[in-house]
């Protein structure tokens, strides 16, 4: 069972990770901005042109600067590894939580195809064409995975709950919501509906449920203040009691979201499995080739 303690500790700790994350993703997009404005003429020249570029030597994917990008892209796409081996071997033992590593992972599979495409100056063609399209793949599927694994409900250290423990839990928040906002059954009955008739999809049909959850947190703003509204109509309390129960209800009602759709979710996620991992396999066999090939010839300044 999860105690409403620990549940503060997670919402606290995924707070100062995504604000960490923020960081190192703005800062990040700023630095690969700059490379790239540096670079715009030269990437915009055609192809048949660019040798006689001032910049030739340095952006061309062997050049100086052009082989950085890909050694730095390579190193992040060898290091999302780290995350598969935490999950699936004991090699890094059990200290490492699983949700930081996690959100590395997806960080390193997103910044790192980045460097690729300024490595390969924005022309992608050949045997590495199919590794880039790949890797293109494996970034895209990953959002889609991130989002699925974040629908299934998981403890401080990263392991899945049970459906008891989430039963569990909204049971022991829903006696807290009565405790500390002085709420009958009748007023929490219409909170939840409130709550559930909004969050909660209707049907069986997974992907049009998945579909209706990602449209709903993509404008989660608004739906929020829409529900803030409907709940001044059931429950007037002081400003910041109001605050309380409406976040303390609406993350309760993601539980109960998540419960409800629980089977659906973790089928998917079986079937978003088995597309991710060939894409990553075929990614890292053609970029082993394509690396070793480079130090075989000397390619650019490895020699």
């Amino acid at each position: 069972m999860i105690s409403t303690q620990e549940t503060v500790a997670q919402d606290s700790a995924r707070d100062g990770r995504r604000r960490l994350l923020w960081i190192v993703y703005l800062l990040s997009f700023a630095i690969l901005v700059w490379f790239f404005v540096e670079g715009f003429d030269y990437y915009m020249t055609p192809y048949t042109e660019r040798p006689h570029h001032p910049d030739y030597r340095g952006l061309r994917p062997a050049g100086s600067r052009g082989l950085a990008y890909g050694i730095a892209g390579s190193v992040m796409m060898v290091m999302m590894l780290v995350y598969s081996l935490r999950k699936r071997t004991r090699l890094l033992g059990r200290s490492l939580p699983l949700r930081p590593l996690l959100d590395f992972h997806i960080y390193l599979g997103i910044i790192g195809p980045l460097f690729i495409v300024l490595h390969t100056s924005l022309k992608v063609q050949g045997l590495v064409a199919v590794s880039f399209w790949s890797m293109v793949a494996v970034a895209a599927s990953g959002f889609f995975g991130r989002y699925l694994y974040l629908q299934i409900p998981r403890n401080i250290a990263g392991k899945e709950l049970t459906l008891q423990e989430m039963e569990q839990t909204s049971a022991d928040t829903a006696g807290n919501l009565k405790a500390r906002f002085k709420l009958d059954d009748i007023t929490l009955g219409q909170v939840d509906a409130l709550f559930e008739k909004r969050l909660i999809p209707r049907g069986n049909a997974t992907f049009a449920a998945i579909l209706s959850l990602m449209i709903d947190d993509l404008i989660r703003p608004v739906v929020k203040s829409k529900l803030r509204r409907q709940l001044l109509k059931i429950v007037w309390l002081p400003r910041d009691q109001f605050r309380d129960l409406f976040e303390t209800s609406f993350t309760r009602a993601l539980l109960r979201r998540r419960i409800h759709l629980l089977g659906q979710v973790q089928r998917l996620f079986h079937y978003w499995h088995v597309i991710h991992k060939p894409f990553a396999i075929i990614m890292y066999f053609i970029m082993a080739i394509h690396i070793g090939i480079a130090i075989w010839t000397g390619y650019g300044w490895i020699s």
